[in-house]
Formats: structure tokens, sequence, C-alpha cells
């Protein structure tokens, strides 16, 4: 029997929490979208970035967790002037996929939002079928790619998920 929590990432995060986070990522994205790299070279290209990019105040993680064991993690962040809520990456061990985790997490999340967010954006490699399927059932529709071409861009109302998963 799972018993599904969500919490707050609390920073700065411990080395150990950050390995867990991206042991997640790497299982992944191997499948999803390899990078060509050693799984020692992502690591290491991840941790210089992704740690220090946690510390700045708007960026926010929530951990997934099924009892005592990190499952899933989802990283995003409100613009300064809470129009956009950018969804940056949503991760799930692979036996969570498809369990209606998502939901959950939604409806968790969007009522601690502010509520005069206007549109929600996230980046999606092209590669990747079900994350487009997703976000396209979240109503965002594809607007651009990213400066190297290997994602798209995708934007929305954020009323739709408001009315979806919140209750405001």
């Amino acid at each position: 029997m799972t018993e599904i929590t969500f919490r707050y990432l609390q920073k700065p995060p411990s080395p150990a929490l950050l390995e867990e986070i991206f042991t997640i990522l790497a299982a992944n994205m191997r499948v999803i979208a390899p990078t060509g790299l050693t799984y020692e070279e992502d690591r290491a290209q991840w941790l210089s970035c992704v740690p220090s990019a946690l510390e700045k105040e708007a960026r926010q993680m929530i951990l997934i967790y099924d009892r005592d064991e990190l499952i899933g993690f989802f990283q995003y962040y409100v613009t300064a002037d809470r129009a956009v809520f950018m969804m940056e990456e949503i991760q799930f061990k692979e036996a969570y996929r498809g369990s209606g985790l998502f939901g959950d997490l939604y409806r968790f999340l969007i009522p601690r939002l502010p509520h005069d967010i206007q549109a929600v954006e996230a980046y999606a490699d092209k590669r990747n079928v079900k994350s487009l399927s997703v976000l396209g059932h979240l109503g965002l529709t594809v607007i651009g790619e990213n400066k190297n071409g290997i994602s798209y861009h995708l934007r929305g109302d954020f009323a739709l998920l408001r009315e979806k998963y919140g209750n405001i």
C-alpha cells in the first residue's frame, strides 16, 4: 500500500538528497533523451548547475515520497510579476508512472500558487512524446523552440489548470 506525500525542498538540499534526485532524473533521461555522456559526466554537469539554481528564492522543488522513499520531484518557478507559472522538471520513478501521481501533485500545488497567475509554460524535449502528450492534455500548445532547437516551448492558460486541479 502506498502512502504518498508531497514536501517542499528545504534549501539548501543535502548532498545525499541531490544524489537521490539525480538518480531518478538519470534513470528517466537515459530512456527519454540520452545525452551521450557517461553517468558521471551527466552527474557532474547537473551538479554544476542545479544546486545553485535551486538557491534562487523563486525556484521551488516539490519532493514526492511514498512513505520515506523519494519517488519523484517537480521543479518550477513563478515569474517575478506573477504572470507565468513555469514548469521546469517533473520526474517519477518508473514504477509510479501512470499511477495518477501527476493529478495528485497538481491538486496539492495549485491551491498553494499565487491566484493571479495568467499563463503556464514549459519546455519539452521534442523526442519526449509522453511529456508532449501530458502538456497537450493540460492545454499547452507549442509556441516556439529553445535556443538549440532540441525542445519545444509550450504555453497555456493557467485558468485551465486551476479549474481542473484547484478549488480556487
